[in-house]
């Protein structure tokens, strides 16, 4: 039942491109990489038909092909209309296998309906590299990345693909992480992304290039003219990122405190149960202090299928976050918190209002109404307590001006410092041992939100939550350090939440090594 673990370390001075390189070696030993793609539609070179509906203008997003003279798949496009006739259509979803001046028709029942004169689109498509198509990812790098964006110089990012199902319309999914400084990072999430650096928004063309693409408000939250779905914008009024990864230091990977002066190391640890199923850390180990000083965002990539949902319906998009409250030493009533936040529905958009993608298998356990400001999600939370153990869950939203921290979260704490149940032995990888007295020593069958019923996922039982006590104050407990039960049973810390008053107790997030 022993994990599996390795750390990719990149050596003090290291750049903002050097947390990208570090996150594509991780993806490629954990093999999330998806395969390479090639083939994909940059333009239209030519249209024809589309008919007559009325006299109004009416906007037709994310259309899908209805035939095609090859082989490639998955390409959509929008289609305008001005007094009834059609006068603008543009790519939207690039699609991939395609062929430079490959033929495909639109229905006619998807742009007016043929009982009010719409008739088929036929579409002559180009594809990047034309007849030698380019290929965009592998197994062993990113999709995409610009690491010199030209409209945000200093903020490089990178799109890993995420192969689910490729037979199943949604079963690939797009997530962008980008360091928009030396210590936090944004992070995407879509179903699909044009992968282009230029920007064209004439007829027969792709509008804004290194941008999610699908229908608005399902696959992208602002409209498809905006420029505010491209990676490479960073204008004031836009906050496209996914829900919780931007705010709140909620996705942060380093100190604030001149970062790039340590090591920064990204911990993996790999169940040996579920190989699928990874917990990824940061950690910067040359920090003195206690572990909220020198452990930084610990996260969980959704990397599961479930019989919840099906992915021609839905993409998935959920990545939990495992949040540590900072180790208190104030007072013996002081409460370590440990939870599980799961960001539930892609990304959001703030100008004026504000707008969520909500096509994520996720998103069905959101208390969303609308998008706009001023009817926005529901709060609540659902408390049990067991003696000296809690958890709590609750979804929420924060305030209406701030959409990021929208999340479903399960809290574990230790609320009584005096209690003594049973005797274990701990390690810290500085040799030091101690005993530890255990209110409810290790807790398995974690799932990966407590808030989310039916729940898609618990964690494989490699995977613990240790409420721990030792007598002595003060002590300080790092990423690394060993709990040992028995010789045939420890365990490292991941991260944790704990009081060093009087005594030392809280709750572990820890792996089984041995």
């Amino acid at each position: 039942m022993a994990i599996t673990t390795t750390t990719f370390t990149k050596s003090a001075g290291w750049g903002r491109t050097d947390v990208l390189d570090q996150l594509e070696e991780a993806f490629t030993w954990l093999g999330l990489h998806g395969t390479q793609i090639s083939g994909l539609v940059t333009s239209i070179s030519a249209y024809n038909g589309g008919g007559t509906v009325g006299t109004a203008g009416t906007d037709y997003y994310d259309v899908p092909i209805a035939t095609t003279t090859g082989i490639g798949t998955g390409a959509t496009f929008d289609v305008f209309r001005n007094s009834g006739s059609i006068n603008l259509v543009q790519l939207n979803r690039p699609g991939y296998g395609f062929t430079d001046g490959e033929y495909v028709t639109i229905s006619a029942d998807n742009i007016g309906g043929t009982g009010n004169g719409a008739v088929a689109i036929g579409i002559t498509v180009s594809v990047d590299g034309g007849a030698t198509p380019v290929g965009y990812g592998s197994t062993n790098q990113f999709f995409d990345k610009d690491y010199n964006p030209s409209s945000d110089s200093d903020r490089p990012w990178a799109i890993l693909k995420q192969d689910f199902d490729t037979n199943k319309r949604f079963g690939v999914t797009y997530r962008g992480f980008k360091t928009f400084s030396d210590y936090q990072m944004s992070v995407y999430v879509g179903s699909s992304f044009l992968p282009w650096n230029e920007n064209d928004t004439t007829d027969k063309r792709h509008n804004y290039g290194n941008s999610f693409r699908g229908t608005q408000y399902l696959d992208i939250p602002y409209i498809m003219s905006s420029i505010a779905n491209s990676l490479n914008y960073s204008g004031s009024d836009s906050q496209l990122a996914q829900i919780g990864a931007q705010y709140d230091d909620m996705f942060r990977y380093a100190t604030t405190n001149s970062p790039t002066t340590h090591d920064l190391k990204l911990n993996i640890y790999r169940s040996s149960i579920d190989t699928s199923f990874a917990v990824l850390s940061y950690n910067q180990p040359s920090i003195s202090g206690t572990m909220s000083d020198s452990t930084f965002t610990t996260f969980i990539i959704h990397n599961f299928d479930s019989d919840l949902w099906d992915y021609d319906d839905v993409f998935s998009a959920g990545i939990t976050l495992v949040v540590a409250d900072v180790v208190a030493n104030g007072s013996a009533s002081a409460t370590g918190h440990l939870g599980f936040r799961t960001m539930l529905v892609g990304n959001c958009h703030n100008l004026s209002e504000i707008y969520y993608t909500t096509r994520t298998a996720e998103a069905g356990y959101a208390q969303i109404r609308t998008q706009a400001v001023g009817q926005r999600a529901q709060n609540y939370s659902v408390t049990s307590t067991q003696g000296d153990y809690t958890s709590t869950t609750g979804y929420g939203i924060g305030n209406y001006d701030n959409p990021a921290i929208y999340s479903a979260a399960t809290i574990y704490s230790r609320v009584n410092q005096s209690k003594d149940k049973g005797v274990i032995d701990n390690t810290d990888t500085r040799g030091n041992r101690y005993p530890i007295t255990s209110y409810r020593s290790v807790i398995k069958g974690i799932p990966i939100n407590g808030n989310l019923i039916p729940c898609p996922y618990y964690l494989p039982d490699d995977f613990v939550l240790i409420d721990f006590k030792l007598d002595a104050s003060g002590q300080d407990i790092k990423q690394g350090d060993t709990v040992t039960i028995s010789g045939s049973e420890v365990y490292t810390v991941i991260t944790g939440s704990y009081n060093k008053y009087n005594e030392t107790s809280g709750m572990l997030f820890c792996a089984r090594t041995v």
